[in-house]
């Protein structure tokens, strides 16, 4: 009985290497955003023209990449919140949220949340804010 030993295909090892000394990079870990992040915004609104005044987004509930939360904001009408749901990109550094009306685009890192709103119509509106994490 003849054996022969089949040598490894050179193109899988390298592949199946390349994915194994990849993993850690890929694999982000999710970071927790629970809890109140304030600061101040500046922003424009169709009808109510300019204005600035602080801002806070309180991350009531996450899953994952997923959570609730929710936003409250000057107004024309004195202070406004409401209910917003969002998701944390793969990489942990994107943040975007959405309410009935609108959006909210950010960016995430460390401490600091760079986050835009915008929203059509009517009362077409756009602000940005840089909030902080609360203790």
């Amino acid at each position: 009985m003849k054996m022969t030993v089949k040598t490894p295909n050179l193109f899988l090892v390298a592949t199946l290497f390349a994915t194994l000394a990849t993993a850690p990079a890929l694999a982000q870990e999710t970071p927790s955003l629970t809890g109140a992040w304030k600061g101040s915004s500046d922003f424009i609104g169709k009808q109510s023209g300019f204005m600035t005044g602080d801002v806070t987004i309180t991350i009531t509930e996450q899953q994952g990449r997923s959570f609730r939360a929710k936003v409250s904001y000057p107004s024309e009408k004195g202070e406004f919140s409401e209910d917003l749901i969002g998701t944390v990109t793969p990489d942990g550094k994107g943040v975007f949220l959405v309410d009935d009306d609108g959006v909210h685009l950010g960016t995430l890192a460390g401490d600091t949340l760079d986050v835009c709103y915008l929203e059509t119509g009517d009362d077409a509106m756009a602000a940005c804010s840089r909030l902080t994490r609360q203790p």
